[in-house]
């Protein structure tokens, strides 16, 4: 029983994973809503890597990935990332719950000074 009530507790909360791979310079942390999507890499940026969230909940897909794409900007505001451009994104694979999967690139973009 015990067990059973655990089981409902995780998917009523549901889970969200994540993970980063570095392959620049890392940068130090920035405030998660400083985080800007971009639909493309900007050429006065700089990759600090990708990384990739997956975020299983009991929740139409359209929240799940809301929900993730704000996990992800906060994984890449840790690695000081002040963007991120989506690479890819769908439901997990292999999973009968719903949920979103979102890889992205974390990337630093040098922004203009102002006057």
């Amino acid at each position: 029983m015990k067990n059973l009530v655990l089981a409902v507790l995780i998917l009523m909360t549901g889970c969200v994973s994540f993970s980063h791979h570095v392959t620049g310079t890392l940068r130090p942390p920035v405030p998660q809503d400083e985080v800007k999507v971009y639909d493309t890499v900007p050429a006065n940026s700089k990759t600090i890597g990708t990384v990739s969230v997956t975020s299983f909940k009991s929740m139409p897909w359209e929240d799940a990935y809301v929900e993730a794409l704000e996990e992800l900007k906060m994984e890449a505001a840790k690695l000081g990332a002040n963007g991120l451009v989506i690479i890819d994104y769908g439901n997990p694979k292999d999973s009968e719950l719903d949920g979103a999967t979102i890889d992205g690139k974390a990337i630093f973009v040098k922004l203009p000074k102002s006057n």
